[in-house]
């Protein structure tokens, strides 16, 4: 392979001592003006130059592998992780760990050319790409759209993808294994990113909930793994309009993993796949045909769904209750809250939580009066005059007549 090396190269990289030093040289004749302004622009846009790279990155997984031009001095600068990647002797770097969407839009952050995070797929390959090279702005930049554009579809492909790139919620990943993460200022960038991840991941978990029949209905919801599924469906605060949306959901699920793993189609086996997930729907809440239509899926063992007819029913319980199933029990016949589970981080526009008015008080709630209109004559005219200081007055303009 053909490697590029810079041209542009500065005079500190130069031989200290020339071969061919002459003693006469002639002085060359200047470039013309053209040629300069095209040296300067090249300077200037350094992304996507061929002539002035000196690194190459092939990016992009399974298969789908990009060839992009890179420079060692301006991307070692920019993180840990290029910094560490760079310090290996080699002309050609292969990335086979970040979608080749997502690396684009962190080269073109780091060469300050304005990134494209039109498509949702763009954002999350961003994101991605963000946490695993540590550059915080990138980011929130992508949190900030994907919080822009969540739905309850989008909801479980984030949720799918950033799971284990979150701090707090379950199965969340630890810092790579590099040794330039060893640094205060590496151990910063990842927690940065980690909390931006956990912003958009909780905002992603709201929306869930706020329209869980839509994301239970999402044929998407059979793709997640167990882990995702669970940190769903054990959510107490799913609005749903009624506990079978649940059931059928997790039907749904344990049929295509008995596919995916050619197993048979037996109850037993969706059971298995299913684990504690099948005690998630609160059968109790269910009557008539929706409890009956919950029960024949057989998401539970035969003596646990005559337990639920039974105390649905209001009879008498086949066998024994002990604890444990009195407390399964009780479960099955609580509702649900109605409240959100938390207040939206605020990242865009869409997660804006709202201003509620405040409710006058009795105090507030009346009439108010009217204020008094300033007076500005002399407090003596409003003053009323006793009857001593009128028959002074009279006399004096008496005697003033008389005189006169």
């Amino acid at each position: 392979m053909t490697v590029v090396t810079n041209p542009a190269r500065s005079a500190t990289d130069a031989p200290v001592e020339d071969e061919r030093r002459e003693d006469v040289i002639e002085p060359e004749a200047p470039p013309p003006e053209e040629e300069i302004t095209s040296i300067v622009q090249d300077h200037i846009r350094l992304y996507d130059n061929e002539r002035q790279s000196d690194i190459i990155f092939v990016a992009g997984i399974n298969g789908d592998t990009w060839r992009y031009p890179g420079h060692r001095r301006v991307l070692a600068a920019t993180s840990p992780v290029f910094a560490a990647l760079l310090s290996a002797k080699t002309d050609v770097i292969v990335v086979d760990y970040v979608d080749r969407r997502g690396f684009e839009q962190l080269l073109r952050y780091h060469y300050c050319e304005p990134t494209q995070l039109n498509s949702v797929v763009t954002a999350r390959c961003a994101l991605d790409a963000a946490y695993k090279f540590l550059c915080p702005p990138l980011a929130e930049r992508c949190a900030r759209r994907l919080d822009e554009l969540l739905d309850a579809g989008i909801a479980l492909e984030i949720l799918r993808d950033l799971r284990y790139l979150c701090a707090r919620l379950p199965g969340a990943a630890s810092a790579p294994p590099l040794p330039a993460l060893t640094n205060d200022h590496a151990a910063r960038a990842l927690a940065q990113c980690s909390r931006w991840c956990d912003s958009l991941a909780h905002n992603a978990l709201l929306v869930l909930d706020e329209h869980a029949d839509e994301a239970l209905t999402d044929e998407r919801l059979e793709e997640l793994s167990y882990e995702d599924l669970a940190l769903i469906v054990r959510r107490d605060t799913l609005r749903v309009s009624s506990e079978l949306v649940i059931a059928e959901a997790l039907f749904r699920w344990s049929t295509s993993v008995c596919k995916r793993s050619k197993r048979e189609l037996t109850p037993t086996n969706k059971r298995a796949a299913l684990g504690g997930l099948s005690y998630c729907p609160r059968y109790l809440l269910l009557q008539g045909e929706d409890l009956d239509r919950a029960l024949s899926l057989e998401l539970l063992e035969p003596m646990e769904r005559a337990l639920v007819l039974a105390r649905a029913r209001k009879l008498s319980a086949p066998i024994p209750v002990g604890a444990d199933q009195e407390a399964l029990l009780r479960h099955w016949a609580r509702p649900r809250p109605t409240n959100a589970a938390a207040l939206p981080v605020h990242l865009s526009s869409r997660s804006l939580p709202p201003v509620e008015e405040p409710v006058p008080t009795k105090l507030c709630g009346r009439k108010r009066r009217r204020p008094k209109q300033p007076c500005f004559e002399p407090d003596d005219k409003n003053q009323k005059k006793g009857c001593c200081a009128c028959f002074g007055e009279g006399l004096l303009r008496a005697l003033i007549c008389l005189f006169d």
